[in-house]
């Protein structure tokens, strides 16, 4: 069940990556390319990590990971 969710978890995580790539590049909104390609590892990677890490050492979300 625990890798199941993670492997849910990563899946996620990446179409959240595609989504913020895909409206950064394929959207009017994108003036600078070169900038949104350094800034989005630090804007949606990071972030990403740090609430999968806290999510990890919850109790309470390893007891629902259990049942």
């Amino acid at each position: 069940m625990k890798v199941l969710i993670r492997v849910i978890l990563h899946q996620l995580i990446f179409a959240v990556w595609l989504l913020a790539m895909w409206v950064l590049y394929c959207t009017p909104a994108c003036t600078h390319p070169i900038e949104h390609l350094i800034a989005v590892p630090f804007a949606v990677l990071i972030p990403t990590a740090v609430i999968m890490r806290r999510l990890a050492a919850s109790p309470r979300f390893m007891r629902w990971l259990d049942e």
